[in-house]
């Protein structure tokens, strides 16, 4: 093995064992800073997106009213107001919820697609589109007006806005509010001791539209009527996990691991360094060799234009045999490299037999196919035979 490559696979291996120490240590701090963060979804009362219903949480503390966000329906006879923006309710949660409004609770069902009201029936839908926010005044933005109300807590509301909501056929015994032409925007039914307040639309309570018209007072008024009310928003088993459910995302991966899991993986990096830095270094002085016979200038560019002759790189190996040669011919007659074709022609033909214009003809030939730089390949080895082979020889 000759010094050079001794030098060459020592280094190679330090810098195989310093890669694979970068990419470790990379991993590890990924895996320390990044953390989950799961988008949130429409109507969740946690998201300040448009659709989400931040503001309508934010509105009724203001109020003064206690805000629990939970996936499963308080137990029965629990003082609280349940509000479900989206009825995402599996089987078992709709029957405790159920139980509790039948044991004298209170539901807001604000999603109208929900069948938690049973009997009810969609009998117009209503659409609109937002207008530029005109200040405090609710008539300029409501395109659901009171009109009809007997129901005394929303009875001092005068409207509200929705983009697309529905009108509900109203049962007999419910009451309702917001009526107009015997359909109700607002159903209020009985079921058991307690109440179920179903709403046409539940994009009123998001924080794009909670600011128009009486959205918020209406949010107001059914679940935060007095300042120590206990309001809980129901999101459903079938809603996506919120960071309530997975966690808030601030333990990292330190604080989750136990410190023998830290030890054991200090040890593996040790042994590593050790290892790569052992496998680095040169154990002794390098091995002297005799160098190898060099190849002949023409056997080299013979191979050379036979490898590009296999790539089908016609041009280019006829442009590299006739650089080498222009080459080969400077430095043997005393020549600068930058010597035109002329001069070296010259030069060539006062040193030798061939004539004025010979070796100037080849070197300017220019090869499209294989059959062309077949030609021009016997043309240079003859220049070659005929000025270095020949020189070289009379020299000797």
């Amino acid at each position: 093995m000759s010094a050079r490559q001794a030098k060459q696979s020592s280094g190679s291996g330090a810098r195989v064992g310093l890669s694979a120490l970068l990419v470790v240590a990379i991993a590890v701090i990924m895996l320390l800073l990044v953390r989950a963060r799961p988008e949130a979804e429409p109507f969740d009362p946690r998201s300040s997106d448009s659709l989400g219903t931040r503001g309508l949480v934010l509105l009724l503390e203001q109020q003064g009213a206690s805000v629990d966000i939970a996936r499963s329906a308080p137990g029965a006879g629990a003082d609280a107001r349940v509000l479900v923006l989206q009825d995402r309710l599996n089987d078992s949660q709709r029957q405790e919820l159920l139980q509790f409004v039948e044991a004298g609770g209170l539901l807001v069902m604000a999603d109208p697609d929900s069948e938690i009201l049973e009997g009810l029936v969609v009998s117009r839908t209503i659409e609109g589109e937002v207008p530029a926010f005109a200040g405090n005044d609710p008539l300029e933005q409501t395109n659901v007006p009171l009109d009809e109300c007997d129901v005394p807590a929303l009875a001092q509301l005068r409207g509200l806005f929705v983009i697309r909501g529905s009108r509900f056929r109203v049962p007999e015994g419910a009451r309702s509010c917001f009526v107009d032409n015997g359909s109700a925007f607002a159903i209020v039914g009985e079921y058991g001791a307690g109440l179920i307040v179903q709403l046409g639309d539940n994009e009123l309570f998001t924080n794009h539209l909670l600011r128009y018209a009486d959205n918020g007072p209406l949010a107001a008024a059914l679940l935060a009527p007095n300042a120590d009310a206990q309001v809980s928003i129901l999101l459903g088993e079938e809603a996506a996990k919120s960071t309530a459910d997975i966690g808030t995302g601030e333990k990292t991966l330190s604080d989750l691991l136990r410190p023998s899991v830290w030890m054991a993986l200090a040890q593996l990096a040790l042994a590593f360094i050790i290892f790569a830095t052992a496998r680095a270094v040169r154990p002794g002085r390098p091995v002297r060799e005799p160098e190898q016979v060099p190849v002949a200038g023409s056997e080299l560019v013979v191979a050379t234009g036979t490898l590009m002759r296999r790539a089908r790189h016609a041009e280019r190996a006829g442009w590299m045999l006739r650089g080498n040669l222009y080459r080969a011919l400077c430095q043997r007659f005393h020549l600068p490299t930058t010597a035109s074709i002329a001069a070296l022609d010259e030069v060539v033909a006062a040193n030798t037999s061939l004539p004025v214009g010979h070796v100037a003809a080849v070197l300017q030939r220019e090869v499209h196919d294989d059959k062309g730089l077949l030609e021009l390949s016997n043309s240079l080895q003859a220049i070659r035979a005929a000025t270095l082979e020949t020189l070289e020889g009379a020299n000797s």
